[in-house]
């Protein structure tokens, strides 16, 4: 009988070992060796994990509009960051195509 957490745990080791887990752990070394860069790194986190609580409880304002996009321009210019974001936007794709595939069953259960 397969233990689906077995296979859960390993595809947890694998995906350590994938070349986008690889350089988006380089590029987040990166940014913490820059300590300015850091700082802003983490400022636009939090920022971005109280506006998506905002929308969750539906209380978005337009100053919280205002501010979220005035940080995102910031971080933007700041080369080491967009560097990270992208290297995490690779990870995320690789992320959701192993998604596709573990969805699979369902998905053709529906369509069927």
């Amino acid at each position: 009988m397969i233990n689906i957490y077995d296979s859960a745990n390993q595809l947890e080791k694998d995906l350590r070992s994938t070349q986008e887990y690889k350089d988006l752990k380089a590029a987040y070394d990166v940014v913490k060796a820059d300590e300015s860069a850091y700082q802003q790194f983490k400022e636009f986190q939090k920022a971005q994990i109280d506006f998506q609580n905002k929308q969750v409880q539906g209380n978005i304002q337009e100053s919280d509009l205002n501010d979220i996009k005035e940080l995102g321009e910031q971080v933007e210019k700041v080369e080491v960051i967009m560097n990270l974001m992208n290297k995490e936007r690779a990870l995320a794709q690789l992320i959701d195509e192993i998604n596709q595939i573990m969805f699979k069953p369902v998905s053709e259960l529906y369509q069927g």
